[in-house]
């Protein structure tokens, strides 16, 4: 073969389902926690399970209220559909850390020491290299959101009264949807950034700053313009409204949560749209030749 004819090929060989996928992923997800931060966060996301753990414990056991003097009137719901959508806010703030965290470098180490061709020219579609890169941000955030939360579905099914679980199938159906909702975005957003902005620092600051920013604009919308369509800048309410959905209502302190929400079809579209963006910016970005101008 001529020297100027040596450019990079696709593999052309033979192919073995989802290896590849599993590759990726396993190398990512080794090289993400090489960290002691990474650790340390997953290790404390694990502490509000915990405490919710023992809060539902605590609830089924009145007497151990009793005995620190506590009075519950019989009538009121110590578990109930609001407690779990909690949990799931408190859990996305880790989620959002973790993946703040571990996903501006998944492309971005790759697309500067020039690795993608490597990977390409092996028995390895850029779909396949995406999706190996994607579940090694999906792992982790599954471990902190809907894996413990479903965990603590079960240990409320168990300890109440017998039927529970049959009065209440919104609850685990919002936890493990709901959750996955905020894991594709978060990842989806994390590796675009990656692939477009090579520099760790950089792109983590741009994560926090669609939501940080995001929300400030929206909310500026709102004061000038008397309009409550300022909150589809705000990609964290459009969230907590479809969850406040899927679990059929969410009151905080007799009110409705969110206040004054979006219909929940325009908090589809925006996030839609945002992660259609974000796989755009990863079409572009993850080729096997990259041209310089």
């Amino acid at each position: 073969m001529p020297v100027f004819d040596r450019r990079y090929r696709g593999y052309a060989g033979p192919r073995v389902a989802a290896s590849g996928v599993r590759t990726v992923a396993r190398y990512a997800l080794a090289e993400a926690f090489r960290s002691r931060l990474a650790l340390v966060l997953l290790v404390a996301s694990a502490l509000v399970p915990l405490g919710f753990g023992a809060y539902i414990y605590v609830a089924h056991n009145l007497d151990v209220l009793t005995t620190v003097g506590v009075k519950i009137d019989e009538d009121f719901q110590l578990v109930g559909k609001p407690l779990f959508f909690w949990f799931l806010v408190w859990q996305s703030g880790f989620a959002f850390l973790l993946a703040a965290f571990i996903g501006p470098t998944l492309v971005s180490r790759d697309l500067v020491h020039q690795a993608i061709p490597l990977y390409l020219a092996r028995p390895l579609s850029r779909a396949e290299y995406v999706g190996g890169k994607l579940a090694a941000l999906l792992v982790p955030l599954s471990a902190v959101t809907w894996v413990p939360g479903l965990l603590l579905v079960g240990l409320q099914a168990s300890l109440a009264e017998s039927g529970w679980l049959a009065a209440n199938p919104r609850v685990p159906f919002a936890i493990f949807f709901g959750s996955w909702i905020w894991i594709l975005l978060l990842a989806l957003l994390a590796l675009a950034l990656s692939a477009w902005i090579r520099w760790r620092p950089v792109a983590t600051g741009m994560l926090f700053g669609i939501f940080l920013i995001g929300e400030a604009t929206g909310k500026a919308i709102e004061a000038v313009m008397d309009t409550r369509w300022g909150k589809l800048l705000a990609f964290d309410d459009l969230v907590q409204t479809i969850w406040a959905d899927l679990f059929g209502g969410v009151a905080f302190l007799g009110q409705e949560f969110p206040s004054e929400p979006l219909p929940v079809f325009a908090c589809w579209l925006g996030l839609a749209a945002l992660g259609a963006f974000a796989l755009f910016v990863l079409d572009r970005k993850v080729r096997a030749v990259e041209v310089s101008r």
